[in-house]
């Protein structure tokens, strides 16, 4: 026959609800923010470690640099305004987007090449419903839950 499971006094289930909730939540934000979900952030093959941009701790607050697999393009997001930015080195062009609106053309010079994105077709996920995703030559970013887009590449650069 079974156990009978024991009486659990109602605050303490009360009380683990909520570390419950942090926990998942802590767990979503670095599924989010890092574009890869938390528990396959661990070593694909024994004694390997992989690593994916934009995730060290505290990165949700500090900007983020990073560029395409060839380093024709480079990249930042700032947590201040919430904005993605990318420099084609060809030509200088370059274009901001943020969480609201249409992708806007700026002057911009990113000393920084940053980490450079582990393979084509890869996908950061930024706060604000804002992502990026490359392939080896060129860089889209969009609003995901809106109009506003770049794309950079040898020969292209448009936004809307």
């Amino acid at each position: 026959m079974g156990r009978r499971s024991e009486h659990v006094h109602p605050g303490i289930r009360r009380r683990r609800a909520p570390a419950l909730l942090a926990v998942l939540a802590v767990s979503c934000a670095a599924c989010t923010f890092t574009g890869a979900p938390a528990w396959s952030a661990g070593s694909p093959a024994r004694g390997a470690h992989r690593h994916y941009p934009c995730s060290k701790p505290n990165s949700a607050h500090v900007p983020c640099y990073f560029s395409t697999p060839s380093a024709n393009i480079r990249c930042e997001w700032t947590p201040a305004s919430d904005s993605v930015a990318c420099e084609l080195l060809a030509t200088r062009r370059a274009y901001r987007l943020g969480p609201q609106g249409r992708a806007t053309a700026v002057k911009l010079r990113l000393s920084r090449r940053g980490e450079t994105l582990p393979s084509s077709h890869f996908q950061l996920v930024f706060p604000q419903k804002l992502s990026c995703e490359d392939t080896s030559t060129t860089m889209t970013c969009n609003q995901d839950e809106g109009f506003g887009f770049f794309k950079l590449g040898p020969g292209l650069a448009r936004s809307g």
